[in-house]
């Protein structure tokens, strides 16, 4: 009897240090990436720089199962370069360099024997989306009310996603997306990224439509979901839980930016449109 009645404490101390990284992590990153936010100019493109490089080299170790490839080099300076473009308002080039630098992470992959078609896709999935978010903050009218309003999204959507997936449980959504991800966890995530976006577009734009902010929260929350739903089927492929183990408590940079990633391209496709419509 003394095995089974150890085991759950054993996990509950697991559990409970892992709760503490969690918030330990998040006590240190939120200030900064809210400080880089406002102040944005260089500070933001310094913060997603660094980010984009951290997430070139976790996507390139799990693709090609090999620290430092070539594929990563040619990505980094591709975004390196990308994102200088971008810093100076040139996004027609940055946009550019991303595809150039996808393509030719792709050739260099098939070079070495391996699918270039999983490092090419590096500059759709990490690339673009780190120039996109940049032109966000940094060059439309709203920059930082919009760029808040959508970190503050995701982060509801991830939290909501995470309580309510623990508190309720029930049937899961597809083993072979992620073993424990439940519709309930799904349902939170678009819920708690509705409300928080309703909260947060009244608070930056005032009185406005209600169903207007709630749709904005929900979309956003929804693509938000999509995206840790699309690593985890991307993560189950390779064989692995944790991208990394960069951020404490969270695991990679990748692990965290997940979300991020699908609802940045939402917000600024979206935006892009409703400017092309003038």
């Amino acid at each position: 009897m003394t095995p089974i009645l150890e085991k759950p404490a054993e996990q509950k101390v697991t559990v409970s240090r892992a709760l503490i990284l969690r918030l330990l992590s998040a006590a240190v990153l939120v200030p900064l990436v809210m400080g880089a936010v406002y102040y944005g100019g260089r500070l933001f493109v310094a913060l997603m720089a660094f980010a984009c490089i951290v997430m070139i080299f976790e996507w390139t170790r799990m693709v090609e199962r090999r620290s430092l490839s070539a594929s990563f080099y040619v990505l980094s300076f591709g975004a390196t370069a990308a994102m200088f473009a971008a810093s100076s308002g040139i996004y027609d080039l940055a946009f550019g360099l991303c595809a150039l630098s996808g393509v030719t992470a792709f050739f260099f992959a098939r070079r070495s024997g391996g699918s270039g078609f999983w490092p090419g896709l590096a500059a759709a999935y990490v690339l673009i989306p780190t120039v996109a978010l940049m032109w966000l903050r940094l060059d439309t009218e709203y920059g930082r009310s919009l760029t808040f309003i959508l970190f503050f999204i995701v982060w509801a959507a991830d939290t909501g996603a995470f309580v309510t997936g623990k508190l309720i449980g029930g049937p899961k959504i597809n083993y072979a997306l992620s073993p424990s991800k439940t519709w309930a966890g799904i349902g939170g995530g678009v819920i708690g990224g509705s409300i928080v976006g309703a909260i947060a577009a009244h608070a930056f734009f005032g009185p406005g439509a209600a169903w207007a902010y709630l749709l904005l929260g929900g979309v956003l929350g929804a693509a938000s979901v999509a995206g840790d739903l699309a690593e985890s089927a991307v993560k189950r492929k390779f064989g692995i839980k944790d991208i990394s183990s960069f951020i404490p408590g969270h695991g990679g940079a990748l692990d965290r930016m997940d979300g991020m990633i699908f609802a940045t391209v939402t917000m600024t496709s979206a935006y892009f449109i409703y400017m092309l419509l003038g």
